[in-house]
């Protein structure tokens, strides 16, 4: 059971990697010289571990980002995921965070942190509740014209349930009003 985990963990992974790489060629464009101030909006894919479960689904969210000079900006955020693990529960997340990115040109890396609130549920019961606070890594690119992608990381988010803590991943394509 626990090798058919990893594996299925693998499959994902897979296709978050792929994802990027396909988001990267779509997103061609002219590089921006410096980070732009703008509102900013993400759709992508999630996947997480949480307590020896995983479970995959959508995440959505926006930004507005301000930059502080050429090479550094910093993006308050929004963020939801519509999440199904493998026992067929509803798994919703919502984040609230500040993202401080390094530019090079027109790609970005970057650490966040952020509060979170979670619920698990199933047959129409809440089963579990969990919120608290997290840090985690990006990186991405953005184009002048507006288009991009990210992969973000969510480590170790703490919970106020002793003992657990939850892992995400998520690949996004963004677009950005400047």
């Amino acid at each position: 059971m626990l090798l058919r985990k990893a594996m299925m963990m693998g499959k994902w992974r897979k296709h978050l990697c792929t994802g990027f790489i396909a988001a990267s060629a779509i997103c061609s464009g002219i590089a921006a010289a410096a980070p732009q101030n703008g509102i900013g909006t993400y759709v992508g894919l999630i996947s997480a571990t949480e307590g020896g479960s995983g479970s995959n689904g959508l995440s959505l969210g926006m930004d507005a980002q301000f930059a502080i000079n050429d090479n550094w900006s910093l993006a308050p955020y929004l963020m939801v995921s519509d999440e199904r693990d493998s026992a067929s529960r509803t798994v919703a997340d919502a984040l609230v965070g500040l993202q401080v990115r390094r530019w090079f040109g027109d790609w970005f890396v970057g650490a966040h942190v952020f509060e979170h609130d979670r619920i698990v549920s199933g047959n129409g019961n809440v089963q579990s509740s969990a919120y608290g606070t997290a840090p985690g890594v990006l990186a991405g690119f953005e184009y002048a014209s507006g288009w991009g992608a990210e992969v973000q990381t969510d480590s170790f988010e703490s919970t106020n349930t002793s003992g657990i803590r939850r892992n995400a991943v998520r690949l996004h394509l963004t677009y950005r009003w400047h």
